[in-house]
């Protein structure tokens, strides 16, 4: 995509930075693999963090292609391939879809995901005949009284995220998961090849680090998933190989091939999100006997 030429890289210089020329361009790998030098804009305070909040990076206005030559204007928080930091790489990663194939985000999910995989509640908003049926979540989080605010998603949006936003029901997200726990295959339906499974499950980053709060210890990550690499140091169970992430509003998922079985836990409780996933984990893995 030409808006992501010529990138140029934050580098702090005293209490300044300094921009200079990216070393290389960022690859697809980098992307689904967050070692693309984008961030989040709520992660952080630092200059280019702030530079994203005064872009509006988050808005929901603009469409994906604004969003992308938005991120082509400001600069990496990190030379690419250097250092793991979650962030935009996925929604560019939307818009690549969109770019590659022609279509609309949502068409293309619904064409070549969601339609086979009959995933038929799953969309980028709620129709108006069922939205008696969303899980609300609280108005306010139950233990410190800050208001809970949730993407509406009672209308078709104007961004059509690649890094969140899709809706779904605990039927089709089981679905998804059974596809990835059968190596790419469900009900005759092959979405992907075992080895490319193999490869989105293994670990990319090397000696790659990042931000320990969410690559925690023992895990590596691979093509949109933390995957599991050894049988301890994590500070929750599990098995090796075992890939999983979470939503920000308290969806966590993982899928453990050693165990041959996924996991899914869908809330509306971001400030809980991390102690009840953890909990829920830890619960899964303790029912497990011969």
């Amino acid at each position: 995509m030409p808006e992501l030429a010529d990138l140029q890289v934050a580098v702090t210089r005293g209490e300044g930075i300094e921009l200079v020329p990216a070393e290389r361009e960022i690859t697809i790998q980098d992307l689904l693999r967050h070692t693309s030098g984008l961030t989040y804009e709520y992660l952080g305070t630092g200059p280019v963090h702030q530079m994203y909040m005064a872009a509006k990076i988050y808005s929901l206005k603009m469409n994906s292609a604004e969003q992308v030559t938005r991120l082509g204007q400001l600069p990496l928080l990190h030379q690419p391939a250097t250092r793991w930091e979650y962030g935009r790489s996925t929604d560019v990663v939307g818009r690549l879809i969109e770019v590659l194939s022609g279509l609309k985000l949502s068409v293309y999910l619904d064409r070549h995901v969601l339609g086979p995989l009959g995933m038929i509640d799953t969309a980028f908003h709620v129709p108006q005949q069922h939205h008696s049926r969303l899980a609300e979540a609280f108005s306010k989080d139950p233990d410190s009284g800050a208001a809970v605010a949730l993407t509406d998603v009672r209308a078709p949006p104007n961004f059509e995220s690649g890094g969140g936003g899709l809706v779904s029901t605990a039927g089709d997200y089981a679905r998804f998961l059974q596809m990835l726990l059968n190596d790419g295959t469900l009900d005759g339906v092959r979405l992907l090849g075992r080895k490319t499974i193999e490869y989105m499950t293994s670990d990319h980053l090397g000696p790659i680090t990042g931000a320990p709060d969410l690559l925690v210890p023992g895990y590596g990550f691979g093509l949109g998933f933390a995957v599991r690499l050894h049988a301890g140091i994590a500070r929750v169970p599990g098995s090796i190989g075992q890939y999983y992430w979470n939503g920000l509003a308290g969806t966590t998922f993982w899928v453990d091939p050693a165990e041959k079985l996924f996991a899914i836990l869908l809330i509306q409780a971001p400030g809980q999100r991390r102690y009840y996933g953890t909990l829920f984990r830890d619960m899964v893995y303790a029912a497990i006997s011969d």
